[in-house]
């Protein structure tokens, strides 16, 4: 049964390949056309977070190709994207994979995000068990983030011992600030911001507890991009490939990022560059891909969708 209401939010996708046109010159010479030859521009829409950085980058690096802007209500940029006013939706996995289930009109282009949030308490405690007795908080009940506490909760065995209560994330925040939650999962950039100011610990990344709860793999789909129908032109493609080399140079060095979009975001850089450390940015296989979320809808007892919800192999 379906534990995961359309509510979910927060962050990202593309698709690339590179282009190579044949141009006559003379006796027949050929060279390389410009890498956006016959690429049409897209337009994408994305939360302002932490996980938009990659797309945010990709705007900033190929302005010809595309064009993009911040949204804030999630069900109308979904609207947006279903009805042709954008090409690309940046959004939390969950809302485009129940789109799909509902409507089949939304694909999957790209997760480039895995993990943007950690489990924050009010007092520095060793491990897990040590919330027996407490008060933890999730954005909402039956969100991506409540199944997950239920499940780590229980993998280390007080799962019947720790009350989940629900708030959203800026609430949540201060409620751990003012000492009335024991602990609460938190979003990037909030849990580093709470992190570096001393207001609250960082007991562990949800990639962490992730992997141990999901065989090994630290990877949850978490942030990703959506187009409608089974698209395979050159323009999305080339989106992807771009946006892999942009997220594999975030994982490499988030310094410079943080950098450059800190203004942007309305976030210090430091504070950034803390939040982009601790999330987990990745661009696997499309084969990988399917398969992570293969394991991620098992766990949070979800149908694992169709060939028909990824547009092309990589």
């Amino acid at each position: 049964m379906n534990k995961i209401t359309t509510g979910v939010v927060t962050c990202f996708v593309v698709v690339f390949s590179t282009v190579f046109v044949v141009s006559a010159f003379g006796s027949g010479n050929t060279e390389p056309a410009p890498e956006n030859a016959g690429i049409d521009q897209l337009s994408l829409l994305y939360p302002r977070a932490v996980a938009s950085i990659p797309i945010l980058a990709l705007i900033e690096e190929h302005a010809d190709d595309y064009t993009g802007e911040f949204f804030t209500d999630h069900p109308q940029a979904l609207a947006q994207l279903v009805s042709g006013q954008t090409d690309v939706l940046a959004t939390g996995f969950t809302v485009g994979y129940n789109r799909y289930r509902s409507a089949g009109d939304v694909v999957h282009l790209v997760t480039p995000v895995w993990g943007v949030s950690a489990l924050m308490t009010a007092q520095p405690i060793d491990t897990i068990a040590d919330l027996a007795g407490g008060v933890v908080y999730a954005p909402f009940e039956g969100s991506p983030i409540d199944v997950y506490l239920n499940a780590v909760l229980a993998q280390a065995g007080v799962g019947d011992a720790v009350q989940i209560a629900y708030a959203p994330f800026p609430q949540a925040a201060g409620l751990l600030v003012q000492g009335q939650a024991d602990a609460a999962m938190l979003v990037e950039p909030i849990a580093s911001r709470l992190e570096l100011s001393g207001a609250a610990y960082r007991l562990e990344n949800m990639q962490d507890g992730w992997a141990r709860i999901a065989g090994g793999d630290a990877r949850s789909p978490q942030v990703s991009l959506f187009a409608v129908d089974p698209v395979h032109s050159q323009a999305y493609r080339v989106l992807v490939e771009r946006l892999t080399s942009i997220v594999q140079s975030i994982a490499d060095d988030p310094g410079p990022y943080a950098r450059r979009f800190a203004e942007v975001l309305d976030v210090p850089a430091p504070v950034l560059e803390h939040a982009l450390a601790n999330s987990l940015f990745e661009v696997p296989s499309g084969q990988q891909s399917a398969e992570v979320v293969a394991t991620y809808t098992q766990i949070m007892g979800l149908e694992p969708p169709g060939n028909d919800f990824y547009t092309f192999d990589r």
